[in-house]
């Protein structure tokens, strides 16, 4: 095969992988993350088509693009000796690049202005520092660089040099300033790029197992707030039915703003704002904006960096991220904010795809309501929580009264809408902490957690005279019911199902839309 083309760091890391080093103890030798070596070393096993770390070390070898002795024993290239007069702009840009040339020892900068940008350069590099050009000209140099544009100090450097010392001055001083900026430009766009592919690889690996929203939304925040140096953040997701902002996840702000879990979007609002356009928002400085969330104001945000989460066309959520003080962000950042944006949305979407499917398996498809099999597996962490904490919970046990002579009248269809709305009834009189289930036909169960005998069954009578005052289709619909305590109705779920199943009875042959239970039994 034709040599191929492999830069001096993909060198490098090959040297360091035949030395039997990790991607992590490399990325510490070189000065990267480990993800940076992972990428290079993809790059190298592509360029010289092999499979493995260690076909490609034999084969870089046997390509000569690899020295089989040891580093200290390998063939040292000529050194160029060069100093540079200027350090402006221009000398930064042409230090930035020669400084870690190997062939190349800068031996000093000479410049007068204290501020010159080039000089915090040349002092992290440890290069000697001259205020006077001349006592650099006076040392031993292969190239001087005159990036000054002063023709006397030109004429100054022509007069006081070694005759064997080139002159880079002028229009080659200028063109090599021009050749290593652009060089430098096209370093920063490889590193930009670089970055957005750990960013990627990275965030990929968090998020490639995760099937709760919650943890979805946690994992992304979390790693936006970290890789763009923020201090807080949050996702919220749109219900389109309801038009409104579901939040899932929030961090570094108050417990007050997290129980804010819902809000509206408001014409003219921040969320409003964001849903406009067309991707990632930078705001420096919120309080410049007219209708502010009153909440947002309370924690003290100022800066604001926020994108839609858009799946095919679909505004799905959106990404915040916040500081509390005004601030700038660099274009790259907003890049790669706009890219985890693009798999934050794509996250939410598989996430909720895996909801659904789980919805599937423990709603009843009718009624909307839990189905028999999740209903006993919540009875049973109900009486283990209830067991565990010595604490009171009930189960209500519940039959639509004379439900098949109405569907022998009026048929099955009108038999379900009944069903469907005793269901809708009790989902809108149950509390958030209640389980409401369709246990099998029309007959229904509902856990209620840490209410005891008395409580249980007056709620359980709101719920029937619920049932009855409604309007159903074609006559009245009553219920009857069973309550069933623990513990003082069984010491196990069966004990408290079969109690609660024969206090049901009892209300059936006590003349139907009654609750029966150990305590109150009532007609």
């Amino acid at each position: 095969m034709d040599n191929p083309d492999l830069s001096k760091s993909e060198v490098e890391i090959l040297h360091w992988v035949k030395e039997g080093k990790s991607n992590n103890e490399i990325g510490t030798i070189i000065g990267k993350s480990q993800w940076t070596v992972k990428y290079h070393m993809s790059n190298v096993m592509r360029k010289l088509d092999v499979s493995t770390r260690t076909q490609a070390v034999s084969q870089a070898i046997g390509l000569g693009l690899l020295n089989t002795s040891p580093p200290d024993e390998e063939e040292s290239t000529s050194t160029i000796f060069v100093g540079i007069i200027g350090c402006g702009v221009g000398g930064a840009a042409v230090l930035e690049v020669l400084k870690d040339n190997p062939a190349i020892t800068i031996v000093g900068v000479a410049e007068k202005s204290k501020s010159a940008p080039g000089l915090a350069i040349a002092n992290m590099a440890n290069i000697p520092i001259f205020s006077d050009y001349k006592k650099l000209i006076s040392k031993k140099l292969d190239v001087i660089i005159d990036l000054t544009k002063s023709n006397k100090v030109e004429a100054d450097i022509l007069a006081l040099k070694h005759p064997k010392t080139e002159l880079m001055g002028g229009l080659s001083a200028m063109l090599m300033w021009q050749l290593t900026d652009e060089r430098r430009k096209r370093e920063r766009e490889k590193e930009k790029v670089l970055r957005e592919h750990e960013a990627l690889y990275h965030l990929g690996l968090i998020i490639e197992s995760i099937d709760s929203m919650k943890d979805a939304g946690y994992a992304v925040v979390d790693y936006a707030t970290k890789l763009l140096n923020m201090p807080a953040g949050s996702m919220a997701v749109f219900d389109e039915k309801r038009e409104t902002m579901r939040l899932i996840a929030a961090k570094g702000f108050s417990d007050q703003f997290k129980k804010v879990d819902e809000w509206s979007l408001r014409k003219g609002g921040l969320t409003s704002r964001v849903f406009n356009a067309s991707g990632p928002i930078f705001m420096n400085d919120v309080d410049r904006l007219n209708n502010l969330n009153p909440l947002l104001v309370k924690e003290g945000v100022r800066s604001v960096l926020a994108a839609p989460l858009m799946v095919e066309g679909r505004i799905i959520g959106i990404l915040y991220l916040n500081d509390f003080r005004t601030r700038q962000i660099m274009e790259e950042d907003i890049s790669i904010f706009s890219i985890i944006s693009v798999y934050a949305g794509l996250t939410i979407e598989r996430v909720k795809s895996i909801e659904d499917m789980r919805m599937l398996t423990i709603v009843d498809g009718l009624t909307g309501l839990y189905n028999h099999r999740y209903i006993m597996e919540q009875f049973q962490k109900e009486f283990q929580r209830a067991n565990r904490h010595n604490t009171n919970f009930s189960v209500i046990m519940l039959d639509i009264d004379k439900f098949k002579p109405y569907n022998d009248s009026f048929g099955h269809l009108e038999g379900n809408k009944v069903l469907k709305g005793v269901a809708s009834l009790f989902r809108q009189n149950s509390r958030v902490t209640d389980v409401a289930g369709r246990f099998g036909g029309e007959e229904f169960c509902i856990i209620v957690p840490e209410l005891g005998v008395e409580e249980t069954t007056n709620y359980a009578r709101k719920l029937l005279a619920k049932v009855a005052a409604h309007s159903f289709p074609n006559r009245k619909i009553t219920l009857s019911a069973g309550v069933a305590t623990f513990p003082i109705d069984g010491n196990s779920t069966m004990e408290l199902l079969e109690k609660a199943d024969k206090y049901l009875y009892k209300a059936k042959g006590s003349g139907r839309n009654c609750v029966v239970s150990s305590g109150t039994p009532s007609k």
